[in-house]
């Protein structure tokens, strides 16, 4: 809602959203913040209940709350379902520094070429793009201008909104025939807007030019991204819960190197964080652990029961054993990860424990 100071955000859009979602059933807390121009709303439900159940709940309550919101207000939206440690990849885009591209092309290349062929991957929940500029059309007004032509501000902000809307023009019948009138008003270059035409208080037709700077620009900015000291475009990637980290880092980055191709030449690539290094470098270390173990527990089988045969059939256990577990986990879907290597190697205390005891 811009315009609006956090009292005003407070009193007449984050207290009604409360009060719409207080009376859902399973809920335990809300918790809410408010900021100039920005509400945001946090509802937890009890630890049992279906999440799924519980988001359908509270989008019911939002549509019916968004008819008592302000008009300048934007209309409530659910934030995706991610895991609160979701992050599975952060990229930046960095410019070099004599390429013809600009921040403003490099933010809407990275909007529109990224971040729907990534939320299309099984697994992914949010692609958060942030940095850059966001290019807009901007009109300048020159105020002496307006009172020379006998303009008013309204009549201009009327006649750019007019310029931009597209409205139904009835339909064309003749010779058997129905076609289509419908007038295009969509404006996608700044000359186009330049040559709107605002009505002055005589009812003459001025144009937009005349009467103000129309230009290509950026938009105010709230926050900004950098690498290494470099203004950047940064792309966040949040995963969906319940799904393997490895497996959706591998996709996406699948996807990066296909999307990667069509870039600038003037554009590099840097990833700042990713979550699967973390996760291949403890499985590693639990690899080794499970290694090493097998050794030390195979030394002490044979030294302290003095028979190969014996020492042989606990040996053989270990890797059956291992075998075995690791088929029922790919049949049941489960992928290997920390908890499921570290479970192995205390497992294999008990398999040889059990295989003495059983010879």
């Amino acid at each position: 809602a811009d315009g609006l100071s956090p009292e005003e955000v407070e009193a007449r859009i984050t207290l009604p959203i409360e009060s719409a979602v207080n009376g859902i059933a399973g809920v335990q807390t809300v918790r809410s913040s408010s900021k100039a121009g920005l509400s945001m709303v946090q509802v937890v439900f009890d630890q049992n209940a279906d999440i799924f159940r519980a988001r359908q709940s509270v989008a019911e309550r939002l549509q019916q709350v968004s008819a008592q919101l302000p008009a300048t207000a934007s209309a409530p939206e659910l934030s995706p379902l991610v895991s609160p440690l979701g992050t599975i990849l952060q990229v930046a885009f960095t410019l070099k520094g004599d390429g013809p591209t600009t921040l403003m092309d490099l933010q809407q290349l990275v909007l529109r070429s990224y971040r729907n062929p990534i939320l299309a991957i099984p697994g992914v929940a949010q692609v958060t793009i942030y940095g850059g500029e966001e290019a807009q059309h901007q009109v300048l007004i020159d105020p002496h201008e307006l009172q020379v032509k006998g303009v008013t501000l309204q009549a201009v902000m009327q006649g750019v909104t007019g310029a931009m809307a597209t409205s139904p023009g009835g339909f064309l019948i003749g010779g058997g025939q129905e076609r289509l009138i419908r007038p295009v008003g969509q404006i996608s270059q700044t000359s186009d807007l330049a040559d709107v035409a605002i009505r002055n208080q005589q009812g003459k037709p001025v144009l937009l030019s005349t009467l103000a700077d129309v230009q290509r620009g950026p938009a105010l900015k709230r926050g900004d991204a950098s690498f290494n000291g470099v203004p950047a475009v940064v792309m966040m990637i949040n995963k969906q819960p319940d799904v393997d980290t490895p497996t959706v880092t591998r996709a996406v980055e699948e996807r990066l190197t296909v999307l990667n191709q069509t870039l600038p030449a003037d554009v590099l690539i840097h990833t700042t964080f990713r979550q699967s290094a973390f996760i291949d470098k403890a499985i590693a270390n639990v690899s080794s652990a499970m290694l090493e173990g097998v050794v030390i527990v195979s030394a002490v089988i044979v030294l302290f029961l003095m028979n190969w045969r014996g020492a042989v059939i606990s040996l053989s256990a270990i890797p059956l054993s291992l075998l075995i577990g690791l088929m029922l986990m790919k049949a049941l879907g489960l992928g290997i990860n920390t908890m499921t290597m570290g479970g192995l190697v205390v497992a294999i205390g008990s398999v040889v424990d059990d295989a003495i005891v059983d010879m």
